[in-house]
């Protein structure tokens, strides 16, 4: 049978295909919709990104990034884009913002 590059050169057969119950593919491992009106408040470790639903990208959105230095109004950010910026918390107004959160593993 044929090796695999990606699995030390293993023959398919014996790369063990059970998924992980431990870690998670990808960058992030779950997100928080912030509901239009609400505020989301994300403690240590917090939140690692970010992304506005539509009509998110309002005046009155606030991000509240971690570090200080105030918060930032949603109309500095494009739609359906996510930011690898850390947040504190989301003050959400006009439509829900979504909030990520690392994946470490």
């Amino acid at each position: 049978m044929a090796a695999n590059p990606t699995q030390n050169n293993k023959p398919f057969s014996d790369i063990d295909y059970t998924p992980s119950t431990t870690k998670f593919s990808g960058k992030y491992h779950s997100a928080t919709a912030v509901a239009a009106t609400t505020t989301g408040s994300f403690g240590a470790p917090g939140a690692a990104a970010f992304m506005l639903g539509a009509g998110a990208d309002d005046a009155e959105t606030k991000i509240f990034v971690a570090g200080g230095g105030g918060p930032i109004a949603g109309t500095e950010f494009a739609v359906e884009k996510i930011y690898d910026i850390a947040v504190t918390s989301v003050q959400s107004t006009g439509g829900i913002t979504y909030v990520f959160k690392r994946n470490v593993g």
